[in-house]
């Protein structure tokens, strides 16, 4: 039987990621009492028809939240057979608090003051979060998004991923993006702009790509950045850094700064599993 422990802050998306383990077969659960875990388990097991099995747990559970990692920790001595994982989900403060301005409900902590609430949520909740073995930030994705990534852990298609990456391509014309961890100006590169053919394409276009790959300094320094945000992204994993931005910024955001974007993309999108890429200017 496989257990897979669901939580994270209120307004991140756990109802999306729950009904689509239902839809998937998973015999879901939803704020369970902590202290009832261990019979429930008992249950399950001896009923023998109960593959797949996933449990929400979040800060409606606040007064037993203390003996969580207690509670598990004993349910797993107690049952070797068993295969558990637990996924976090988050969320940036501002998406949070759009999403509870949308739909004008009450934070579970604190019902009159929502960032207030916001902070101690995640407080509450940190050492399930240390302990999860995958964590995705919700703020970038769609519903049709989370429940592709609750598909892909259902079916074994990701062991764990404990880093989320979001890698940007922007315009400094339009401002330096917010919340973002790297930035690299790409602007010591030849503008594509001042090509008169490739002036209205985008660095996603082909004859833009070839244009920026083949000019010299392009492979040092992708081989430069490959390099160093490898050793970046492995070490924020000891340092249980869990959301990590990487942003390339040229003048007007369409052409070399979306073309570094991908590339960097591309190479780490089969070692980090939870990774997305987003052009904010390519349109403008």
């Amino acid at each position: 039987m496989r257990i897979i422990f669901v939580s994270g802050v209120s307004g991140a998306g756990k109802t999306v990621f729950i009904k689509a383990l239902e839809d998937l077969g998973f015999y879901c659960v939803d704020n369970l009492p902590v202290p009832l875990l261990n019979n429930f388990v008992k249950i399950l097991k001896e009923r023998k028809n109960f593959e797949n099995v996933s449990v929400v747990i979040d800060i409606r559970e606040k007064v037993f939240l203390e003996d969580i990692d207690k509670e598990i920790e004993t349910i797993k001595e107690k049952n070797p057979d068993l295969i558990f994982q637990t996924v976090f989900l988050d969320a940036r403060d501002e998406i949070l608090l759009r999403r509870y301005s949308e739909t004008r409900r009450k934070h579970p902590v604190d019902i009159y003051d929502i960032e207030k609430g916001i902070d101690e949520e995640r407080y509450l909740l940190r050492s399930i979060r240390k302990g999860s073995d995958f964590i995705i930030d919700t703020s970038e994705l769609t519903p049709y998004q989370l429940r592709k990534k609750a598909e892909e852990i259902a079916f074994g298609k990701i062991e764990s991923s404990r880093l989320s990456i979001k890698i940007v391509s922007f315009g400094y014309k339009f401002g330096i993006p917010r919340d973002v961890d790297i930035i690299f100006d790409v602007r010591f590169i030849d503008n594509p702009f001042y090509v008169p053919h490739l002036r209205d394409k985008t660095g996603k276009d082909k004859e833009v790509i070839e244009f920026i790959r083949n000019l010299k300094q392009t492979s040092i320094f992708l081989d430069k950045v490959k390099d160093l945000l490898s050793f970046m992204f492995e070490n924020f994993i000891l340092q249980d850094k869990n959301i990590v931005t990487v942003a390339f910024g040229c003048t007007g955001g369409r052409h070399r700064s979306v073309f570094f974007a991908e590339e960097v993309y591309d190479f780490f999108k089969d070692r980090y599993h939870d990774i997305i890429v987003l052009h904010r200017d390519i349109n403008h």
